[in-house]
This record gives C-alpha cells, structure tokens and sequence, in this order.
C-alpha cells in the first residue's frame, strides 16, 4: 500500500505562518519606525526654527549697535575721542553678551578707539600678553598721538566705567585700515559682516560686523565696528541639539564649519577647529558634511563606516540676515528615536523565534523519520550529477512518490551510462554542472590533436569474423584509451574504424595539454607492445599504431543539426593532424610531430628532425619531427634515452652536410649511418635523395621542402 506524503501539506501552512509572522513583523517596525523618524523630523524643524529666532535675536542687536555708533560719531564727530565716547561705547554693548568690543578707527591717521568686554576665562591680554589686573571687566583702549606726538597703543583695565584697575601702554603697531573688516566696510553703504577668524587679542574665533561712517563732504571719516564671539552662537547651538549624541553645526558659504555643539564639547574647546580651515574633528560632523555636500537636501541620512551606526541629518541654510545665510545642520543618531522600537521588536522575535525553532524542532523529527528515502534519492541523484555512475540503485518505498522517484533516478542512471559510452565523460560532465540545453556552436581555442592509424589493418582483417574482429578490436581500443585519459585528462573525439582521434585542452582547461598529448603517444605505443606481448595468439595481433601530433588554434564544440550534435574540433590543425600522421607510412617512423609541438616539447621529449614538407591537401610547409621518447622516463621502459641521443647526434651531423648541400658527403655519412639507425626507411629516402641532387643538384633557391603527392 502507498502512501502519499501529506506531510508536505504540513510544512507548507508552517512555512506560510512564519512568512506571515515575518511579514507582520517587519510591517508593524516599519510603520513604528517611520513614525519615529517623522517625528525626529518634525523636531529638527522646530529646532531649525527656535535656532533661527535665537540667531536673530543675537545678530540683529549687533547690527543695530554698530548702526546707533554709526549715527552718533556722524552726529558728533569729536565725541568719539572723548572718554564720554568711551562710556557712550560701554553702554551700548553693555547688556549684549554677544559682542566682545565696540570700537571706531579713523581713515586719515589711523586713530582707533575700543571698547572691549573681557571674556570669562581669559587671563592675559594686552601688547605684552600680560596678566590681566583683579577685578577688571572693561577695557578701554586707544591708539592715538594727542600727549606725546606718537602713537600709543595705550589700555584702561576698568571694573565698571571710570574705576580704573589698571593700565598698559606701547608704542602703537596696530593699524585698523589694514584690518579685512576695514577694507570690507568701506565701500559698502550697509553693514559688512567679515568672514570668520581669528581675534588676534583673544586668540579666538568670531566676526566683526561693520559700518563706515561718511564726513558731511562724503569723504570717509572712519569704520565702526563691533566683534561678535561664537560662544553666543555656540549657547544657541546647544539649546537646540536633539538627544545625547546629537550634533549641532554651522557652516559659511566655503561649507567650512562656523560653529559647532555635541560630545566633542562646543567651540570653545581649542581641539575642536583648526581655524585656518576650518575643519571638525568630530568625525560624524565631517561624515555628514560630505552626505549631505554630495547629495544636497534638507534631511538626508548616512551610516557611520566605524561603528556602522545610522544618522538622521538635516541641513538647511537660515533666513539671510545683513548679507549671511549661514547653513545649519542638525544630527541625531537614528536609535535615539528608534531605539525603543528596534528593543520591542527584538523582544517579539525572540518570543516569535522560541515558538519557531520549537515548531521546527517538531518539524525536523517528522521530517527525518519521512525523508530517510528521500534523502538516499537525493544522494544518488547527487552522484549521478558528478557523472558518478558506479554501482546500481534499487530502492523501494511504501511512499508513492518516494517510490516513482527512486525508480526515475534508477533509470536514468542506466540511461547516463549508456550515453556515457558515447560521449566523451568531461562533456557529460560539463553539460549536466552547467543545467542549460546544449546548443549548437563552439569556441576558439588552441588544441593538441592526435591522430592513431594501425599499420596494415584492412589487410589485416579481410578474413576476419566481424564479432571477433569487434571484440579483439575493442581491447585495443580499452588500452589506448585508458592511456589517453590518464595523461591529462584527454578527450576522445571519434573512433574511424581502426583509427582514434583525441585532443587536449577541451573540454577541461589544461595549460600543459602540448606535454600531454606526448606522454600520451608514447604510452600509446608501450600499451600496444604490452598488448602485443599477450596477444600471441591471436590472428590481429601484433598491431603496429602510427601517430600523428599537432597543436594549433580550432573551433571546438557543438557541431551537427537540432536532433543530433557531436562534441568535436573543426580547423585547419585538425586535417594537418591527420596529414601528419599519414606521413609516418613514408618516412618508416611511428610518432611524427609538428614544429608547433617540437617547439614546446623539446625541453622535455627527445625528438629529431624528419624533413620540410607540404603534406597532400595543404600548402604551407612545415617541419616535421619524430618523438622518440620522454627525458623523464629513467626506466627505459619505451627507449633507451642516451642510446636514442648518440643515434640523433649522428643523425643530425647527416642533416648539416645535407643542408649545405654538399651531397656526396650527405651521401657516404647516410650510408655509414643506415646500418645502426632504428628508422632505417628514412635513411634511404634521404641516400635517394643525396644520389639524385648529385646528378641533378637543385636551383639556387632550394627551399628544401618536398610536396607529397599522396597521404
């Protein structure tokens, strides 16, 4: 009796549960978390707004300062030079924490008048960067030459207006109409405010807000000035940074950072800017600046490539306000608003992931005590997808499915094994890893081609029973084969009646295919002595195989028609493969090789010289070789490797007199040579050939090369 696995059923409404838990899951953290970061946005805009207010309330009183000064040095000229300029000064920036001095230099004797808050903190000051007297608050500086006919840089250390705490005097180096802030001024009929910089008596950075003032003949009279510190700035800043590990930042018109407030401190700390540039050393500052400068927008986001954590960003640039709109960016670490949100959501999947890997516990027990044969299927059809086809499979099982499937897999195996006999593994192979439809088509690629013929076969077997032929010759065809593929892996194309076709580096790369295809020739050759050594008495053997190498560029692929495709290798080196190894019956020799192969063989195999020739069908000449042996061999077990290179020595000594053409002495070194030569057809051909240049010598041209007339 069947049974059909219901079970499936089972585990598909489980897998369809935790889907929908997932999907719950992560709708209900998306919702949440997109209401958390609205709401992160809703606060960076009512920051952004409070910060607008509070840097309006701090920048426009500057301007005001400097305008009201403006107005009364225009209205009382020699005021200005008076201590009651002074105190008029004083009073002027007296409730207005922002502004670090007030002061006026004049445009024809460089006269400059200062009034100065001393900030909290500061210890020295003055030309000689000495300590500042106790209790003092004011300053009130002046470079003028009224008593000694110099200028004197002279400073009034005061606690309130007119108590004096101490006094300071040099000789006057500082000159206003060289200051950025004078030069800026005094083409402008509004108030110019000066980039960012350092104030040279504080050694801190700050702004200077001025405006010229006009002579009644239109001439300028002078600049009135007053310097704002960013520590108001920076106040402002602070009130409005969102969580712990927010930032606050300001930027000019340059993107370099005017004002700063976070964990970094604010900008006050002398490590936070490098004033010159401007630049933060808070990294998370500086990533944002980037994200945002590459793709501008009021709220953006980036994830910190240190600790991997993700940031809300705002930036925007403020309400213009006498000419500067610097931007401001606000930054607030994502789980300052989701964090809470993110811990539930951990909670639940935890309680969601008890329930599931209980749930799957349960699941995988029934599952292993239903699937034992389906997994024994699996692991066949896994093998059988390796194109490992060893052994048989016969499974049975009371499951239906179970029990068709183990029956396909089963015939399939035997299917593959036959196919196996006829293509060669590698392609199987190739094709069944790759999972697509073999199509028609190849690639270029350079092969080495070997081709084999058995020397006299159809004499040979004219007598001979077909079923013993077939099996005789299907022993030989074993050994040669093996003898191929085990010497890299070489693929054989086609058997053409006693003839072998086999070419390396196809389908599997193998960079070293020219040695290859060598050893497999001469192992070839050791193979057929072995098999004629036992095959006494049979009446095929002894059989004689003749070789032919070559390697070159081919298309090898997928040839035929839509209903019936050979795996194969199509070019020019293909038929000179086999012209090559036609040769051998001319030459009286067993392996004949390209120059292609001699060239990256050589090191490696001992071959000799043959002759130039253009075989039947071709018409470009090439040299051909003979491979005798393998270097590396010291067993002798094909040749005799010194023998074979005193042999090729004398031979070559032949072939120099032959290519000087001095033929009679070719001659009689060809003849003294034929008695110890192991190919002593050859030898002939070329005592011929040394007779018959003697009668009738050659043209002048002689190139040496002999056209075959037949294969």
């Amino acid at each position: 009796m069947k049974i059909r696995l219901q079970i499936g059923v089972t585990a598909a409404f489980t897998t369809i549960a935790v889907v929908m838990l997932g999907v719950t899951v992560a709708f209900l953290y998306n919702s949440n978390r997109n209401l958390a970061l609205q709401t992160a946005r809703a606060e960076m805009e009512s920051a952004r707004q409070k910060s607008v207010d509070g840097l309006i309330n701090v920048i426009l009183p500057v301007g005001q300062v400097v305008t009201t000064t403006a107005d009364m040095i225009t209205s009382f000229p020699g005021a200005i030079s008076e201590p009651t300029g002074g105190s008029v000064m004083a009073s002027q920036i007296k409730g207005l924490p922002q502004i670090y001095g007030l002061f006026f230099g004049f445009e024809d004797d460089g006269r400059f008048f200062q009034v100065i808050k001393i900030p909290d903190g500061l210890k020295t000051f003055g030309p000689r960067n000495a300590p500042i007297p106790k209790d003092s608050k004011i300053i009130y500086r002046t470079i003028d030459d009224a008593l000694s006919g110099e200028k004197t840089d002279s400073y009034l250390y005061q606690s309130d207006w007119g108590t004096i705490t101490g006094k300071e005097e040099s000789a006057a180096t500082y000159d206003p109409r060289t200051r950025a802030w004078y030069e800026g001024a005094k083409d402008k009929d509004g108030i110019f405010v000066s980039p960012f910089y350092t104030f040279n008596s504080t050694n801190k950075p700050g702004v200077t807000f001025a405006k010229r003032v006009l002579n009644p003949d239109r001439s300028l009279m002078g600049i009135v000035g007053a310097d704002l510190t960013l520590e108001s700035v920076n106040k402002i800043l602070g009130d409005i940074r969102i969580g712990e590990q927010g930032r606050v930042f300001m930027l000019d018109a340059q993107q370099r950072v005017l004002a700063y407030n976070g964990p970094y401190g604010g900008n006050e700390n002398e490590t936070l800017f490098k004033i010159d540039n401007r630049t933060i050393s808070d990294p998370i500052v500086s990533r944002a600046i980037v994200s945002w400068t590459n793709n501008p927008g009021t709220f953006f986001e980036f994830i910190d490539e240190t600790d991997g954590k993700k940031y809300l960003g705002s930036a925007a640039p403020i309400p213009e306000i006498f000419g500067v709109a610097p931007v401001l960016g606000l930054i607030v670490p994502e789980d300052e608003f989701v964090g809470d949100i993110k811990a539930t959501t951990r909670n639940v999947l935890q309680i969601a992931t008890a329930i599931l890997v209980f749930t799957v516990v349960l699941i995988a027990i029934i599952s292993r005590i239903l699937s034992r044969q389906i997994n024994a299927v699996a692991e066949e059809a896994e093998k059988i997808g390796q194109f490992d086809l060893g052994g048989d499979f016969d499974m049975e099982s009371h499951i239906y499915e179970v029990d068709a499937l183990s029956k396909a897999v089963a015939n399939m195996k035997l299917s593959l094994k036959s196919f196996g006999a006829y293509v060669p593994a590698d392609v199987v192979k190739s094709i069944m890893s790759a999972g697509n439809p073999v199509e028609i088509g190849g690639e270029a690629r350079e092969l080495s081609i070997m081709f084999t013929d058995i020397e006299g076969f159809t004499a040979k077997t004219e007598n001979y029973s077909p079923t013993d032929l077939a099996l005789e010759l299907s022993n030989y065809f074993a050994a040669m084969e093996q003898q191929i593929t085990i010497n890299g892996n070489g693929t054989i194309d086609k058997y053409i009646g006693d003839a072998i076709m086999a070419f390396w580096n196809a389908p599997t790369d193998d960079p070293d295919h020219v040695d290859h295809a060598c050893k497999a020739a001469l192992a070839c050759r050791l193979a057929g002595r072995r098999l004629n050594s036992i095959s006494k008495d049979s009446r095929l053997f002894p059989l004689y195989t003749r070789f032919g190498l070559h390697t070159d560029q081919v298309v090898v692929g997928n040839v035929g028609s839509e209903h019936r495709l050979q795996y194969t290798a199509l070019g020019e080196a293909v038929n000179l493969a086999s012209r090559i190894e036609g040769l051998n019956k001319i030459y009286g020799t067993r392996i004949l090789v390209s120059e292609a192969i001699e060239k990256r063989a050589s090191d490696n195999f001992l071959l000799r010289y043959v002759d130039r020739v253009v075989p039947l069908g071709t018409s470009v000449p090439i040299d051909i070789f003979e491979l005798i042996g393998d270097r590396d061999d010291t067993t002798n077990a094909l040749v005799d490797i010194a023998a074979q290179e005193i042999e090729i020595a004398a031979w070559d000594a032949c072939m120099d007199l032959y290519h000087d053409q001095k033929w009679a002495e070719a001659h009689d070194a060809f003849k003294a040579h034929l008695e110890a030569s192991t190919t002593p057809k050859l030898v002939e051909i070329y005592i011929e050939r040394c007779r018959e240049f003697i009668d009738h010598p050659p043209e002048k041209n002689w190139d040496e090369v002999n056209h075959m007339t037949r294969k």
